[in-house]
């Protein structure tokens, strides 16, 4: 079974589709970028040659002119939504964001072509995640009712995320040794599907060697280049991940020593001298 729905008043260049599919396969080249998120399911993604499973909890940003393959082979109907910003409203947002006032005044039309990197992201960490959390449910509602949604204002505060975000993944990029840019985002990627492995697994015992072989890399090659990324070693990303829940759980009323099970604490006395360590240590 397959719907599709495309809606919104194609402000900017811009549109919105929802779609329920048990199966589908293709493969084409888009024309325009893509936000892809998955309500239910998983969307089996394969972008330039690089696989991706999209799921409930994450989101898939591609660029335009990128190679699509989408394959849904499923039981139960799996529920997306697309948005397509235009190109050009993200390349007149990165524009204003890049240039300098005296810029934008003498050559207002200068063409700009701002690139996005194809890649998986989590709700919490960046700022279209974030955006896209506080309106799922007002671009639901459009689908009832077109006139319940303020597409210009949504399209444009879109494209301000979307470029802060790359504007900034561009800033962690030039801190990976490594002279083509094509080899400094695939490093992100690979250093990306380890960081969601722990923060999918955050409660197993997870060790570098796991991490490694998630990312495809060598342990010293993987330390080194999420060091780079997020300032942090992977341990103390771990950690932080690990104590930040635990201090959700106690603050809900749970004892350290049920919470240090939940979270991946050998006993309750080391995750309270954690906590402590870390200055967040719950009264």
């Amino acid at each position: 079974m397959k719907e599709i729905i495309n809606i919104s008043k194609n402000n900017y260049g811009s549109k919105i589709v929802f779609s329920k599919i048990s199966k589908i396969e293709y493969n084409q080249k888009n024309d325009s970028p893509s936000v892809k998120m998955v309500l239910s399911g998983i969307e089996k993604y394969v972008i330039n040659g690089r696989p991706y499973a999209l799921s409930e909890n994450r989101f898939l940003v591609v660029d335009n002119n990128s190679d699509v393959q989408l394959n849904i082979d499923a039981k139960k109907e799996v529920k997306g939504i697309c948005i397509f910003p235009s190109k050009r409203l993200l390349n007149e947002v990165a524009k204003t964001r890049v240039s300098s006032a005296e810029t934008l005044l003498d050559d207002p039309f200068k063409d700009y072509n701002q690139k996005l990197t194809h890649s998986l992201f989590s709700f919490t960490e960046t700022r279209t995640g974030r955006f896209l959390n506080q309106n799922i449910a007002k671009i639901l509602d459009a689908f009832k009712d077109e006139n319940s949604m303020d597409f210009e204002s949504f399209y444009l505060q879109l494209g301000e995320c979307v470029v802060y975000d790359q504007l900034e993944l561009e800033g962690k990029l030039k801190a990976v040794p490594s002279v083509k840019k094509s080899t400094q985002e695939e490093l992100y990627r690979r250093i990306a599907t380890a960081k969601d492995f722990m923060v999918d697994n955050f409660r197993q015992n997870i060790v570098l060697d796991d991490l490694a072989q998630e990312a495809s890399l060598s342990k010293f090659h993987f330390t080194r280049t999420f060091k780079s990324l997020f300032h942090l070693s992977p341990y103390q990303f771990l950690t932080q991940l690990r104590l930040g829940k635990a201090k959700e759980l106690i603050q809900l009323g749970y004892s350290y020593n049920e919470v240090s099970l939940l979270v991946g604490f050998s006993d309750g006395n080391n995750l309270r001298k954690a906590l402590k360590k870390m200055g967040s240590s719950p009264n």
